[in-house]
């Protein structure tokens, strides 16, 4: 065994000679594809009778027993040896494949990203979990699609690219290293771990587990992981304009409750931008959520750096001379404290919330919001007082137009663009005129078409909303036709106008499954049967109103020349025990003396 190390040390030593000369051949300026070709040879043959002493050396330790590290750490020498050796022969190949084009002599091109010493790309080693897939596939995709490389060395290369001991490894090795096996090894490798349908199944459980993890992270980490979810999707064909309604309700949940009421209460300021899906807005919301966080942490640690030298001198002037607080003091900082807690409420309506969601200016147009703002002194960028706009330094930007405002004073936005009313007696003879047009009889309630649900049956009924009942009520027909099937029986007395009360009665109780016509909000409500909900109350006719509804964007559903064909009669009473949980909060006066107001079925 001496001898045969003894052997392989002088083999070594001429390897890397003629390893040396011929890189400096290949770098020199001029090439001579003769000299390459004989240093190559040389190189070969002194591999070649390397290999073979490697070869009887890794035998004879297996013979003599020697411990798993002992040979490992003698396989891994040998392999970089061989390593070397591909490598060597790779660029000789395409070094003598250009040579044969252009002529025997070929010119070195240099530039000046040659003349820079870049590190080695290192192989990303593989070992079988799928989340790391896409991350492998993309930098060997580029060996494997090389033709210039054997597929002999390819074959070496994935073997490399794998780590030792591993399922993958084992996978590849139990082919037989020849270039048939090659592209069989690689289709096999291929279905094994990179199924498309297998890897989005593991990101969407990433963002489950995101959903029901204990430990909740920073909101700027967990933004980044749902970026990096969310991208790997994407890659995989998992397109967020396709699945965007799936992704959407899973995302939102693995956000923190105050995040999602904050975004709750801006929904309804961003939901008309055209071209975004809720998850497309939801995560640009996120966004700017931690950039706000990121810089206010810059600023408070120049803050807390201040602090610090602050807090050295005061307590270097504490030692010469004591300072005694008075009560007069301690009631001016009371005072002050005060102050400042009533600057840092809401700029519209004092309250204890960020003046950017406040929802009692969500119906002033922008003339009313910006008369608060100079009233108050305030500047219209970030809200805050005492400073105007050309002096701020907030870096705050709209959803909508990406200028520098919040988008509650977007002039984009449909609320803003609501024109002013006049005062005075402008504002009088319009009203007049308006009220000379509107009679007691043509008072609109508010009525909508709505999609019942129970399997596959479906049917579409018409709805109306009244805050005035407690409970809710379906027809008893309807519940009959849909075999909806009673959960309860509730006994209930009715209180009616004029202080007039029924007898007791007993109603069945159902769950019903509802949803809007596009069938893009769904909701489970619990109602009680009713012969009857109501007399006739009409449709919503045709006139120039329409097209004020159109020019806001505004949907509606019970109208009478509607393409839905449904009964005439109200087949469903929306009470107030879930009223509440269905309006968004966004209403639209219109200039017809209607006023539409938004909910989360029309």
């Amino acid at each position: 065994m001496d001898a045969l190390k003894q052997k392989r040390s002088t083999l070594r030593s001429a390897f890397r000679r003629s390893a040396n000369n011929l890189k400096a051949l290949l770098a020199a300026t001029q090439l001579k594809a003769s000299d390459i070709e004989i240093n190559f040879e040389q190189i070969s043959e002194q591999f070649k009778q390397l290999k073979e002493c490697d070869t009887k050396l890794l035998e004879l330790l297996q013979k003599e027993n020697c411990t798993s590290d002992e040979y490992e750490k003698e396989y891994i020498t040998c392999e970089s040896y061989e390593d070397k050796f591909i490598a060597l022969k790779i660029k000789v190949k395409n070094v003598l494949a250009g040579d044969a084009k252009n002529g025997t002599d070929l010119p070195h091109y240099t530039d000046t990203a040659s003349k820079c010493k870049l590190p080695e790309i290192q192989l990303l080693t593989f070992d079988g979990n799928p989340r790391e897939w896409l991350n492998f596939w993309t930098q060997f995709q580029k060996i494997h699609e090389e033709a210039s490389i054997d597929e002999r060395d390819k074959y070496q290369y994935l073997i490399q690219s794998t780590v030792p001991g591993s399922t993958p490894r084992e996978i590849v090795e139990s082919f037989p290293a020849t270039a048939e096996n090659y592209k069989k090894a690689v289709e096999y490798f291929k279905e094994r771990f990179g199924k498309e349908s297998v890897l989005v199944q593991v990101y969407i459980r990433d963002l489950l587990q995101l959903v029901i993890a204990k430990n909740k992270c920073e909101l700027s980490t967990l933004y980044d992981k749902l970026q990096t979810r969310i991208r790997s999707l994407d890659s995989l064909g998992f397109t967020k304009d396709k699945y965007a309604n799936i992704l959407f309700p899973l995302v939102e949940s693995t956000l923190p409750v105050h995040i999602v009421k904050m975004w709750d209460r801006q929904l309804h300021l961003v939901q008309d931008i055209q071209g975004k899906s809720d998850l497309d807005l939801l995560m640009d919301f996120v966004k700017n959520e931690v950039d706000s966080e990121f810089r206010v942490k810059i600023s408070r640690e120049i803050f807390n750096t201040e602090k610090i030298t602050n807090k050295k001198s005061v307590s270097q002037y504490s030692e010469s001379k004591p300072v005694v607080s008075t009560a007069n003091d301690n009631n001016k900082s009371t005072e002050n404290i005060r102050k400042f807690k009533k600057f840092d409420a809401c700029i519209f309506c004092d309250k204890s919330h960020a003046s950017e969601s406040c929802n009692e200016v969500s119906n002033m147009n922008l003339d009313c919001k910006k008369d608060i703002l100079k009233k108050k002194k305030a500047c219209f960028v970030c809200l805050k007082r005492f400073h105007r706009a050309n002096q701020c330094k907030s870096g705050h930007k709209c959803h909508i137009c990406k200028k520098r405002h919040f988008v509650i004073l977007c002039p984009d936005l449909p609320s803003n663009k609501i024109d002013k009313l006049s005062n005075g007696e402008n504002d009088e003879t319009k009203t007049s005129t308006l009220n000379s047009h509107v009679q007691l009889s043509d008072v609109y309630l508010q009525t909508l078409i709505v999609r019942l649900c129970n399997g596959k049956k479906e049917m579409f009924i018409r709805a109306i909303y009244d805050s005035g009942s407690m409970k809710s009520y379906i027809s008893s027909d309807v519940a009959q036709r849909m075999n909806y099937e009673p959960i309860s029986t509730v006994n209930l007395k009715q209180s009616l106008f004029g202080a007039i009360e029924t007898d007791e009665v007993s109603y069945k109780n159902y769950v019903i499954e509802l949803s809007n016509v596009d069938n893009s909000y769904k909701c489970k409500l619990e109602v009680l049967g009713q012969n009857r909900i109501c007399s006739e109350i009409k449709q919503i006719p045709s006139g120039p109103w329409l097209k004020e509804f159109k020019m806001h964007g505004i949907k509606l559903t019970d109208l009478e020349n509607s393409t839905l064909k449904v009964d005439k009669e109200i087949k469903l009473l929306i009470g107030a025990d879930v009223v509440g949980k269905l309006f968004t909060g966004k209403i639209i006066p219109l200039k017809s003396n209607l006023t539409a107001v938004h909910t989360r079925l029309g």
